[in-house]
């Protein structure tokens, strides 16, 4: 088979744009000195709860590390997801940091550990939890 001189690259469609960019983000090298949270619980999506109700739960997941736990619950908002969690450990101050492909946000985390994020679009996230005085905790990347 030979180029033809008249055809370019095929184009790709914006899906496959977004999905390079979420791999390049599993890749990013900004928390290398980050400590790995295991994923220690997780439940598998309920397709028909997140089709019959809004706001329903549609997965729980749980991080651990070292006396630090991250509780998840994920819901469903129609094409937007919604997180809200559970930050619990030894610490005295922490600032939670929410990574997505192509973007960094830092929701508010309350005295007792809660927060939450709303609107998100469907996608990969991962959590980088950073306390005083130690490493960065990551959460290995999941889908909302």
């Amino acid at each position: 088979m030979r180029n033809r001189s008249d055809t370019g690259p095929p184009s790709r469609p914006p899906s496959a744009e977004a999905g390079r960019a979420a791999a390049l983000a599993a890749f990013d090298r900004g928390d290398d000195t980050a400590e790995l949270a295991r994923t220690r619980a997780d439940t598998v999506p309920v397709t028909e709860a997140a089709r019959a109700e809004d706001g329903a739960v549609t997965a729980t997941l749980r991080f651990e590390h070292e006396g630090v736990a991250v509780d998840l619950q994920i819901r469903s908002h129609g094409r937007t997801r919604s997180v809200s969690g559970l930050v619990t450990g030894d610490f005295e101050h922490a600032v939670l940091r929410v990574r997505r492909p192509g973007s960094t946000d830092s929701p508010t985390v309350g005295e007792d550990g809660r927060f939450s994020l709303d609107g998100l679009p469907r996608g990969p996230i991962s959590l980088s939890l950073l306390r005083s005085g130690r490493p960065p905790v990551v959460t290995a990347w999941f889908t909302v």
